[in-house]
């Protein structure tokens, strides 16, 4: 689920990081590539039993407004594996987050996710997919829980994938420390080659809290570029700003990076 990661390359040189890229290379080896065509949307295939993938994300973001970090680097990794024929599992490592802010620079280390992935109609022999997913996100001043539907539709050399999320995050003991989320993603891919695809996709972001009620927490929209080399594949994207909320970032940069074992 490696679109979960938003979290490139920039101070995050720490001992953590460090052992976040020995980890992926020693885990990394012969497989085959389930290159991933976009950043924050997840395609409905799944790996087969006994076959997996390190995958590694980055994403700089920008905010417009002082009520917002000015700029944040994020960075984490994640592993994905085939558990049983059309179930995929994963979890992620914490993640590892710089944040510019008024002049000063802070790094945190955040929380870490567990996810499966049930494949429910396979796009190559049906001519469509269908996915669930169920994500535990566990934090350290909040936990969370998601669900979510994938929907694919292959058509030709293009591929049309809408991902529908939903869940609720704690980060206390009662009702004030808990706000539900629901976001709509949607993403077309062409493949130009064999290797190579691009492509576009949209967000729309929406949160519920106990002083509101459901708002637009942020709706981007940008392209994406995916490559795969071998085994190796890479996806980049830039997403921007669409009449979002100030306190959001107007524009994100992202980069993913996967290597199958």
């Amino acid at each position: 689920m490696s679109a979960r990661f938003t979290p490139i390359f920039s101070t995050i040189i720490s001992w953590g990081t460090v052992s976040y890229m020995l980890l992926a290379m020693t885990l990394a080896g012969p497989g085959s590539a389930l290159a991933g065509r976009f950043v924050n949307i997840t395609e409905t295939a799944t790996f087969p039993r006994g076959e997996g993938e390190v995958v590694q994300a980055t994403a700089f973001s920008k905010c417009r407004d002082q009520a917002c970090a000015n700029e944040a680097l994020e960075f984490q990794v994640g592993v994905e594996y085939g558990l049983l024929d059309r179930l995929q599992v994963g979890f992620s490592l914490p993640q590892v987050a710089t944040v510019w802010a008024e002049g000063t620079k802070s790094t945190a280390v955040g929380g870490t996710l567990v996810w499966g992935l049930y494949n429910f109609i396979d796009p190559e022999s049906r001519g469509w997919g269908l996915s669930g997913v169920i994500i535990y996100a566990e934090g350290q001043e909040e936990r969370g829980a998601d669900l979510a539907l994938l929907a694919e539709k292959p058509l030709g050399n293009w591929i049309v994938v809408y991902n529908a999320v939903g869940g609720r995050t704690w980060a206390g003991v009662d009702d004030f420390g808990r706000a539900d989320a629901m976001s709509h993603s949607l993403g077309a891919s062409y493949q130009v080659s064999g290797s190579l695809f691009l492509g576009v996709e949209g967000d729309w972001f929406l949160e519920d809290t106990p002083d509101t009620s459901w708002t637009t927490a942020g709706r981007f929209v940008g392209p994406n570029l995916s490559v795969t080399a071998g085994p190796l594949w890479v996806t980049a994207a830039a997403h921007f700003s669409v009449g979002s909320p100030e306190v959001s970032p107007d524009r994100i940069f992202q980069a993913q990076v996967g290597l199958p074992f």
